[in-house]
């Protein structure tokens, strides 16, 4: 049985990917998030703004035949958030959401406020039968259900900016700086092939590669994959959010409550806040084969977050972990998914306990699985 520890500060685990501990019993992921308060507190966040100011200068300039700028939306905070960056600028907005048919009635309702905002809504519905394939692949194969919704949720929107000869891209937080990252990319301020390939595509696994290696015609997998062409089209200009306006989650809300942004009156399964993950239902998944995998899940990700924050204490931050982190599928929620995915409730239980790390997690004597020294140190 292996013995999960975990960092001082905050409560990551040692199971952690990527995860590593300085000789204080720190993780990476409080370390990296001092390096990037000092970063971001050397950056002219005024100046910033400036700048964006000219590339909306210089958006004007473009004469664009439709729309003057795009932005990808779920209807979550963020990228309500997006959107407000953009009014009062005399800009034609073009938002785009993509909707593969688990959204729920918050989240339809959240999206609904972004044409009252004053921008124009594009809802793409992917095919169906093809998409539940790619979820299939992704859970069966990969253990993560979003592998080619992740790539679809960033590509299409830039495929609609490119076809309608939109000058101006606004995407979200740029991952790799937010969240730790390769340096180049952290600090770049466009979206690229390179950062697509690295952050979108999880492990590598674009279109490309799934057509290849599961016999999928790459004509019916295109709008799943980075359009070149954006990159390398000095009229078109992909930037996210993040580099000029500092990313804050609770500033975001803030903000989107502004526009009548809704939060759920009581938290979800997995986590103790109200406002995250709301907009469709195969983000639970996603997070509890994280728990099945490496003994925490969202509840750790948000009280961790808090905790860097100063939001909370660390004791605080356990005791909303034990409460909420571990929690197995509600019986509602897993029927939802596997009516969606074509499961019998025991079909997909039968996918996911092949997940669970034996490593990590044992029975007790009622037949009940649990981790050993859970949040121990």
């Amino acid at each position: 049985m292996k013995k999960i520890t975990y960092c001082n500060n905050c409560l990551m685990p040692s199971t952690k990917p990527y995860i590593s501990f300085n000789t204080n019993g720190i993780c990476n992921a409080c370390a990296s998030n001092n390096e990037k308060k000092n970063m971001k507190s050397g950056i002219d966040w005024d100046e910033r703004k400036k700048e964006f100011d000219e590339i909306i200068s210089w958006t004007k300039l473009q004469n664009a035949p439709y729309y003057d700028a795009m932005v990808p939306v779920s209807g979550g905070k963020d990228s309500i958030t997006q959107v407000h960056r953009l009014l009062d600028k005399g800009l034609r907005i073009l938002a785009v959401n993509v909707d593969y048919g688990i959204k729920t009635e918050i989240g339809k309702y959240n999206l609904d406020r972004i044409p009252l905002m004053g921008a124009n809504l594009i809802i793409f519905r992917p095919e169906l039968i093809l998409h539940k394939r790619l979820i299939q692949i992704g859970l069966e194969e990969y253990g993560d259900p979003d592998l080619l919704s992740h790539t679809l949720l960033h590509a299409y929107p830039l495929h609609v900016a490119k076809q309608f000869k939109i000058p101006l891209c606004l995407l979200g937080e740029n991952s790799a700086f937010e969240y730790g990252g390769e340096k180049g990319l952290a600090s770049s301020r466009e979206i690229s092939r390179a950062w697509f390939n690295d952050y979108a595509a999880n492990k590598g696994m674009t279109a490309k590669v799934v057509s290849e290696k599961f016999n999928i015609p790459f004509q019916s997998l295109w709008q799943y994959d980075f359009p070149d062409e954006i990159e390398q089209d000095p009229s078109i200009k992909a930037v996210f959010c993040s580099a000029y306006f500092s990313w804050d989650s609770n500033e975001n809300l803030r903000i989107a409550k502004n526009y009548g942004f809704k939060e759920l009156e009581s938290p979800g399964e997995g986590t103790y806040r109200k406002f995250v993950g709301i907009d469709e239902l195969i983000n639970r998944l996603h997070q509890y084969i994280k728990v099945l995998k490496f003994g925490y899940g969202r509840a750790t990700d948000h009280a961790s977050e808090d905790i860097r924050q100063q939001k909370i204490s660390r004791e605080e931050g356990k005791r909303l972990v034990k409460e909420y982190d571990l929690q197995p599928l509600g019986i509602n929620y897993l029927s939802q998914i596997s009516d969606f995915l074509e499961y019998s409730n025991h079909q997909l239980t039968e996918i996911l306990e092949k997940y669970r790390n034996l490593d990590i997690w044992k029975k007790n004597e009622n037949n009940e699985w649990f981790i050993p020294n859970h949040l121990d140190n």
